[in-house]
């Protein structure tokens, strides 16, 4: 929360491979920013979705929430997935970058990335992801500031169902994949007397 209150510019992202919490994630970070402009924590908000992860980053594929959807997104929690979508994009895999068609034979990833967030005028990226998605968010973020000497603030939330993200107890997602991976079982377990 910034002092004295400013405009912030607000970037979204879900990454990895899917999980039932993502948009679940993203309504309750909208919601989260919101209650802070309501209650003058902020002057002003905006909310920036780039569309399929680090892809939408380096495609430049993104679209602004507008501020007579904010008080809808209570309904992205009764839905799997991602509103955004996702992608297993790598900034540190440049070859693969390339090959995709990313970024040009003369371009980093990285070099590109930080200067979306830049042109965007992104203050705080929220990223929505396992290990790899945080770890290269924050990354992107010395980067800018290291090269551009931008700040943008790394929220990353840790969602994988392989609930493998040190030092956190437990990931968003990972309860529900045991839950479902036990049911599943339970119903196999079941059935496999129907058939001799």
């Amino acid at each position: 929360i910034m002092s004295p209150p400013q405009h912030v510019n607000v970037a979204l992202m879900t990454s990895g491979g899917l999980a039932p919490c993502l948009s679940s994630s993203i309504a309750h970070l909208i919601t989260c920013w919101k209650n802070a402009l309501d209650n003058g924590l902020v002057s002003g908000l905006t909310f920036r979705c780039y569309r399929d992860g680090y892809k939408g980053i380096l495609t430049n594929d993104s679209f602004l929430v507008g501020e007579s959807q904010w008080g809808k997104v209570d309904s992205l929690h009764k839905l799997g997935g991602s509103p955004i979508g996702n992608s297993r994009v790598k900034l540190t895999n440049i070859k693969d970058c390339v090959k995709r068609g990313f970024v040009g034979e003369n371009e980093t990833p990285l070099e590109k990335a930080a200067q979306r967030l830049i042109a965007d005028k992104i203050n705080v990226i929220h990223t929505i992801g396992g290990d790899d998605t945080n770890m290269q968010a924050a990354e992107l973020s010395k980067y800018i500031l290291d090269k551009h000497g931008g700040k943008v603030i790394v929220i990353g939330m840790p969602k994988t169902i392989d609930n493998d993200v040190y030092p956190i107890k437990q990931t968003f997602g990972a309860d529900t994949a045991a839950n479902q991976g036990a049911k599943f079982f339970e119903n196999v377990v079941s059935e496999h007397s129907a058939n001799p």
